[in-house]
């Protein structure tokens, strides 16, 4: 598929593949996800520093009144400590950072079918533009025809020859053209702010030539793209990747079952009365192991574990709908391919009717052969053969851009 989009000097220059460039740097959808992801390899570090080791000091100071003063405390008393703790078995540890390594795979995921959405989306206002710039030129063309078709009924009109309803119908279809052309001006024009605002793109932008398209795709056989879609679409991997995610935090809630270890080393040190009534310090190590286990939270352990496998199940459920909502769409969209390729087909064959029929009319009615009422049912088809055409191919492309973005 080919897509030329030319522009005058002064203007923007805008390619399909340059807009899905500008789309993929600046919408805010792909920064924000990114942002997200370097929090999720934040959080994998936070995780992971449970299990290192950890180590504290504190120091204190107290002045004793003189009625507590007594035995061996002195008035001024000082004590600090300095601990070293490490986690020997602690498998809530363990699963929160796997649950982690889990969510960054799972917004690394989110990251790249947002880039695939935005990719779609690109296409399809491109396609929309190019559509509305065709519709336009149709309408300024029309407007032409009519302009100049308004001329020849005057002259006729002053030398007797048509009466002068036929000049009344000439003017009011030339006001109709007018007003189409600015209709068409104004809803392309719509659709360029639309585009500029996606890629924020700030200046004027005002492509200019015409669009080319190679029809029709060449698309994969339905078997090979449903194979494709079960292996690649980006949408099918995330709501994997939250399942095996929701998977991860139900195996967490269950380590709270299972007891703690940890081991400390202590140096410590405190101020005390010696037996000349000085002070004096008094310094050590202490080590030792914590062995922690919780027997019963009210049932609070429980009702988190049957939460976490709720949350599974609902899980496995949206996987299931996400799989046949995917196929649907894409069984929908090969559907509408085919119909509209055989439309085209017969489209484009009309359109060589109609353009012969409206070159015969106009040179019938130029010989005073005919009426103003076949010449204006002509036009009129030949019009709406040719607006028709645009939008079918408007479509079909919009489609196969959205098989693209199932399948890749």
């Amino acid at each position: 598929m080919v897509i030329l989009l030319l522009l005058f000097s002064l203007c923007w220059s805008l390619t399909l593949d340059e807009a899905i460039s500008i789309a993929l740097r600046n919408t805010s959808d792909i920064r924000l996800s990114e942002l997200e992801l370097r929090r999720v390899e934040q959080e994998i570090k936070k995780a992971r520093a449970r299990i290192l080791p950890s180590l504290g000091a504190s120091y204190s100071y107290r002045r004793l009144d003189d009625s507590l003063v007594f035995g061996f405390s002195p008035r001024d008393r000082q004590e600090y400590s300095l601990t070293l703790t490490q986690t020997i078995f602690n498998k809530a540890v363990w699963d929160s950072i796997s649950l982690a390594k889990k969510q960054k795979k799972l917004q690394e995921l989110i990251l790249e079918d947002v880039k695939r959405e935005v990719v779609y989306r690109t296409k399809e206002m491109f396609y929309a533009l190019v559509y509305k710039k065709l519709v336009l030129k149709l309408k300024r063309d029309n407007l032409k025809y009519w302009e100049e078709n308004l001329r020849f009924v005057e002259e006729k009109y002053k030398k007797g020859i048509v009466p002068k309803v036929e000049l009344l119908r000439a003017k009011a279809q030339y006001e109709l053209a007018r007003a189409e052309l600015k209709e068409a001006k104004t809803d392309y024009l719509m659709s360029v702010e639309e585009l500029k605002a996606f890629l924020r793109i700030d200046g004027e932008l005002k492509p200019e030539g015409s669009l080319k398209l190679s029809f029709p795709a060449n698309l994969p056989p339905p078997e090979e793209l449903e194979r494709k879609l079960l292996e690649r679409n980006t949408s099918l991997r995330v709501a994997r990747a939250r399942l095996e995610l929701a998977r991860g935090s139900y195996r967490l809630a269950k380590a709270e079952y299972f007891p703690t270890l940890d081991a400390f080393l202590t140096y410590e040190g405190f101020t005390a009365r010696s037996f000349t009534g000085g002070t004096k310090w008094i310094e050590g190590y202490v080590f030792g192991f914590s062995f922690n286990y919780k027997l019963f939270d009210g049932f609070g352990r429980e009702a988190n574990v049957a939460s976490k496998k709720i949350e599974l199940l609902k899980e496995q459920e949206k996987l299931r709908a996400t799989l046949y909502e995917l196929r649907k769409e894409l069984r929908n969209a090969l559907l509408s391919i085919s119909s509209l390729k055989a439309r085209i087909e017969a489209t484009q064959a009309s359109l060589r009717a109609s353009e012969e029929a409206l070159r015969l009319a106009t040179e019938r009615y130029r010989e005073g052969l005919t009426t103003y009422l076949e010449v204006l049912d002509a036009r009129n088809n030949y019009n709406k053969t040719v607006e028709s055409l645009h939008e079918l191919l408007y479509r079909y492309f919009v489609l196969v851009a959205l098989v693209e973005r199932l399948t890749r």
